[in-house]
C-alpha cells in the first residue's frame, strides 16, 4: 500500500460530543450490515508474519493474535496479501514460497503447513470473511538490505525466472511481469483460479499496483501486439482491462460464492485532465497507473471498489470529502459496493500542527462515510500501525460498538470542562474518571498521569479555532471541543483607515506553492475590506462583526491566500506587497504592507548558509520549546520559506534570519553525497559522509531507530554495517534536495548520545556506546551530577 506525504495544514474541526461507552455486557442485536476490513501485508514483513520463520507454531500464534484483534475491535472482514511478489503464502503450483514467510524463496514451513488454509479456517470460526489479497504483476520489492535484484536471486521454480522474457526491470530497480503478454495474464488468471478451488476464501483483492508508471519499457510488446491501438497508453489499459475481465468471468464461472473487488490509488483522474475525474491535483490511476477503475465499476466487472482516500479533509491536493463524493456518485446505481481505503497508519500523530493530529480526522471520516449510503464500509491499512497506536484502534474500536448499539459497564467521565467551551487560553486543564484497569487515551496517546482509581488530569495546550480532544478506553470514548478564541478585544479607533502597523506582512514572506498565507489589517468593524495581490482581488472576512459600544471599532479582517505555483524554471516569484482597501459609511482608504509576499518554486535555486558558529534551528517559528537540533558554519541548504524573523530549510526546521545568509545559485542542486562509511570503535561508532562542500545536517534518535537527514541527493552506495555496531541494517530515502539515512538499533542495544561533526569533506555522525561498569565499582564516581528544579516564575518545577 502506498504512504501518502502529509501536510501539515490547520483543519476546522466539526463541533460535536459524542456520548461514552466502554466495556461491553450485552451482545450486538444483529450482525453489522457494513464491512469492516484490515489489510494484513505480508511484503516486507510489514504485518505478517513480523518475521520469517518455517515454525509453523510461530506462523500460526501470530495469525490467532491478529484475527483476536481484529475480532475484538469490531471488524469482520481480513485481507491477507497471500500473493506478495511472484510468490506465495499457500501451496501453489505455480508460485514458489514466499521468502517474506520462510526467509528463503522456495522454502514451505515446518509440518506441511499451509497458511492460507488455517487463516480462511481460523478466521470463519471468529465469524470474519477472508479475502485473498495478491499483487499480479510485482515480481520483486527490493529493500536496502536485499543483495541482489536480480532474477537469480528468486527460486529456481519462480514464473519470472524461468521466463525471463516475461519480465520488465523498472527504473525503480525492481522487476515486473509485462502486463502486455497473453503469457503473463494467462500465469496471473490461473494463480487466482487455483486458490479460487482449492480454498474457501470470500473473496479475490487486488490494489493499486498494476503499471508501476508511464515509464515502463515495454516498447517491444506494444509493436508486437499492440497494432489495433494507436498509442501505447490505451493499449496498456486494454491490458490491465483484459485482465480484469478474464478473472471476473473465471471467478464467476466457479459456482463458488467469492466476491471480486480492487482498491485502486484514490484518484482515478483530475477533473484538469479528464472531465471526468475528481476534484483533484493529485497522481492518476488512469494515466500513471493504467487501471481504468471507473470502467471497472460502471460495467460491474468487479463486485466491490475501496479506494485509498489516504488525504485529510480538506487537503488541497486530494480533498477526502471531495473524493467520497466523486467515488459515491460513481457507485451509485452500478451494483458495485463501495468500500473505503482508511488511513488508520496516519492517525494518531503527536505532531498537533497535523491534520491527521489525535483522532479526530479519523473520527470525521467514519462520521462522513456513515452519512454516505453509498459507502458499505471501510478497510484499514494496516495491522501494525494499530498495534503501534492503541489508542487509535480503541477509538474505532467504540465507534463500532456503538454503532452496534451495545451498552456500557464504565463509562468514561470528563469533569471539566463539563461540556464546549470557548476559552482565551493556550493551555487548558481536564479532569475526569476512567476504568483504572485499562489504558486510557488522549487523542491516541496514553494518558499517564492517573489515579489508583482511575482519575485523571491532563493539561492540554490549544490552537487557535477548535480543538477537539477524545478520550478513549477499550470501546468506550467521549469527546470535548474547546475552542480558543483570540484575547484581544476590539480597540477604539480615533478615525477610519488601516493603521500601517496592522497590515501583513511587516517583513518579507515567502513560501511554497501551494501553503496557505492568512492575510490580514484591521478596519472598522462594519467596513468592506478587500486585498490586491499578484493581480488579483479578494474579499475580506471580518472576525468581529458588532462593536462592544457606541463610536468606532477596530476589529482584523482575513483573507487565507493559497500560494500559487508557476511552471517553467525553478525560482523565485515576487508577488510584491498586498493592497489593502477599506469602504466605511461612504470613506475609502488604501493601505500598502510594509514588505513583499513570494513564491519559492519546488527546487529553486535559493539557499541559505550557516554563518554563525552554531545555529539553533526549531520546530516552528518560535523558540519558547526551546531548539530542536544544531547546523555549523558553513552548511548549506534548500530555503523553503521566509516568515518573520525565520527562514525554513528543506527539512522543515526553522533557522533565525540573523545565523544565516541567503542566496540565489546558478544551480538548483547542492554536491551531491559520494561515499558513505560506518567505522565501529571501542566507545563510539562513526558514520561518515564525504560531501564536496558543508550541507546541512540533522540526527534524531527515538530509543529505536537514528535518523540522519542530509540536505542533499545521494549518489552514494548504503555504508556496510559492520558486525559488531550499534545497529543491524540502514535504510536510505533520497530526492532531489534531501537523503535520510536510518539505522535500526540492534535488539537489547542502547546508545549513550550522539553529535554531528562538520568535517573538510563533509560530516561524521558520531555515536556514543554505553559506558559498561565492573562488577562492584562505583560508575559515576568522580562525576558532579546536576539536578534542574524547574525554570522560575510561572513555570513548575
Amino acid at each position: 500500500m502506498k504512504k501518502v506525504l502529509k501536510l501539515l495544514i490547520i483543519v476546522l474541526v466539526l463541533s460535536f460530543s459524542l456520548p461514552a461507552s466502554t466495556a461491553f455486557a450485552d451482545p450486538p442485536t444483529s450482525a453489522p450490515k457494513d464491512l469492516r476490513g484490515l489489510w494484513i501485508a505480508s511484503v516486507v514483513n510489514i504485518d505478517y508474519p513480523s518475521k520469517p520463520t518455517t515454525d509453523s507454531e510461530t506462523l500460526k500464534n501470530e495469525a490467532i493474535k491478529a484475527l483476536d484483534f481484529a475480532k475484538d475491535t469490531g471488524l469482520n472482514a481480513i485481507f491477507l496479501q497471500v500473493r506478495p511478489a511472484s510468490d506465495s503464502l499457500y501451496k501453489s503450483k505455480y508460485f514458489p514460497w514466499s521468502k517474506y514467510l520462510t526467509g528463503k524463496q522456495g522454502l514451505a514451513p515446518d509440518g506441511d503447513f499451509d497458511p492460507l488454509e488455517f487463516w480462511v479456517e481460523e478466521a470463519h470460526l471468529r465469524g470474519l470473511q477472508l479475502h485473498a489479497w495478491i499483487n499480479p504483476y510485482r515480481v520483486t520489492k527490493k529493500t536496502a538490505s536485499d543483495a541482489k535484484d536480480d532474477l537469480s536471486s528468486l527460486a529456481p521454480s519462480n514464473p519470472a525466472r524461468l521466463n525471463p522474457g516475461w519480465v520488465v526491470k523498472h527504473s525503480d530497480g525492481n522487476y515486473y511481469y509485462n502486463p502486455g503478454l497473453p503469457e503473463v495474464r494467462k500465469l496471473i488468471v490461473d494463480g487466482v483460479d487455483e486458490i479460487v478451488q482449492n480454498y474457501d476464501i470470500d473473496g479475490i483483492h487486488f490494489d493499486d499496483y498494476f503499471y508501476p508508471d508511464r515509464d515502463f519499457n515495454d516498447k517491444a510488446a506494444f509493436l508486437k501486439y499492440g497494432k489495433n491501438f494507436i498509442n501505447i497508453d490505451d493499449w496498456r489499459r486494454s491490458n490491465v482491462n483484459t485482465l480484469i475481465e478474464t478473472i471476473s468471468k473465471s471467478i464467476k464461472a466457479s459456482g463458488k460464492n467469492i466476491r471480486f473487488g480492487i482498491s485502486p490509488f484514490g484518484i482515478w483522474a483530475n477533473k484538469k485532465t479528464n472531465p471526468l475525474g475528481s476534484d483533484t491535483r493529485g497522481l492518476e490511476s488512469y494515466y500513471d497507473h493504467y487501471a481504468d477503475t471507473r470502467k471497472w465499476v460502471k460495467e460491474h466487472t468487479i463486485d466491490y471498489i475501496a479506494p485509498q482516500l489516504y488525504w485529510n479533509i480538506g487537503y488541497y491536493l486530494a480533498d477526502y470529502s471531495k473524493l467520497l463524493d466523486w467515488w459515491k456518485n460513481t457507485v451509485k446505481g452500478t451494483g458495485v459496493d463501495l468500500y473505503i481505503g482508511q488511513a488508520s497508519f496516519c492517525s494518531g500523530s503527536s505532531n498537533q500542527s497535523s491534520p491527521w493530529y489525535g483522532t479526530s480526522e479519523i473520527e470525521k471520516q467514519l462520521s462522513l462515510n456513515a452519512k454516505t449510503p453509498e459507502v458499505k464500509g471501510s478497510i484499514f491499512f494496516n495491522y501494525q500501525a494499530f498495534l503501534d497506536k492503541p489508542g487509535v484502534a480503541a477509538v474505532i474500536k467504540s465507534i463500532y460498538e456503538k454503532r452496534d448499539g451495545l451498552t456500557t459497564k464504565t463509562p468514561i467521565t470528563v469533569a471539566s470542562p463539563a461540556s464546549n467551551i470557548s476559552v482565551s487560553l493556550d493551555k487548558y486543564y481536564i479532569d475526569g474518571s476512567s476504568d483504572p484497569d485499562k489504558p486510557l487515551y488522549l487523542n491516541g496517546q496514553l494518558v499517564e498521569n492517573r489515579s489508583p482509581k482511575g482519575y485523571f488530569g491532563v493539561l492540554v495546550p490549544l490552537v487557535n479555532e477548535a480543538n477537539l480532544l477524545t478520550f478513549s478506553q477499550e470501546g468506550s470514548f467521549t469527546t470535548r471541543v474547546i475552542y480558543r478564541q483570540s484575547a484581544n478585544a476590539p480597540e477604539k479607533m480615533s478615525s477610519a483607515n488601516i493603521p500601517a502597523s496592522s497590515a501583513f506582512p511587516q517583513s518579507k514572506e515567502y513560501r511554497s506553492p501551494g501553503e496557505k498565507i492568512t492575510l490580514s489589517c484591521q478596519a472598522p468593524i462594519g467596513s468592506n475590506v478587500s486585498v490586491k495581490l499578484g493581480g488579483k482581488v479578494y474579499n475580506m472576512k471580518a472576525m468581529t462583526n458588532t462593536p462592544p459600544g457606541n463610536g468606532l471599532y477596530a476589529t482584523t479582517y482575513k483573507y487565507e491566500y493559497t500560494v500559487p505555483d508557476y511552471s517553467g524554471n525553478p525560482r523565485n516569484v515576487d508577488l510584491g506587497a498586498p493592497v489593502y482597501s477599506m469602504i466605511y459609511k461612504g470613506i475609502t482608504k488604501t493601505r500598502t504592507a510594509k514588505a513583499n509576499i513570494g513564491v519559492i518554486m519546488k527546487n529553486s535555486p535559493f539557499f541559505a548558509k550557516v554563518t554563525s558558529n552554531i545555529a539553533n534551528t526549531y520546530n516552528s517559528t518560535t523558540t519558547s520549546d526551546g531548539a530542536a537540533y544544531e547546523l555549523y558554519k558553513g552548511m548549506v541548504d534548500h530555503v523553503t520559506a521566509i516568515k518573520d524573523d525565520f527562514i525554513r530549510l528543506s527539512s522543515g526546521q526553522w533557522v533565525n534570519k540573523n545565523s544565516v545568509t541567503t542566496y540565489m545559485s546558478s544551480s538548483t542542486l547542492l554536491p551531491a553525497i559520494t561515499s558513505a562509511t560506518y567505522k565501529t570503535g571501542a566507545k563510539w561508532d562513526d558514520i561518515e559522509l564525504r560531501i564536496p562542500s558543508p550541507v546541512a545536517a540533522i540526527a534524531d534518535f527515538d530509543g529505536v531507530s537514528l535518523k540522519l537527514n542530509v540536505s542533499t541527493s545521494s549518489k552514494a552506495d548504503l555504508p556496510e554495517v559492520p558486525g559488531d555496531a550499534l545497529f543491524s541494517a540502514v535504510n536510505v530515502e533520497a530526492n532531489k534536495q534531501n537523503t535520510k539515512y536510518t539505522f535500526s538499533l540492534n535488539e537489547g542495544q542502547a546508545i549513550e548520545g550522539y553529535y554531528i561533526e562538520k568535517t573538510t569533506n563533509g560530516i561524521i555522525l558520531h555515536i556514543k556506546r554505553p559506558v559498561k561498569a565492573l562488577e562492584g565499582t562505583m560508575p559515576l564516581s568522580g562525576l558532579s551530577i546536576m539536578v534542574d528544579p524547574g525554570h522560575g516564575g510561572s513555570e513548575t518545577g
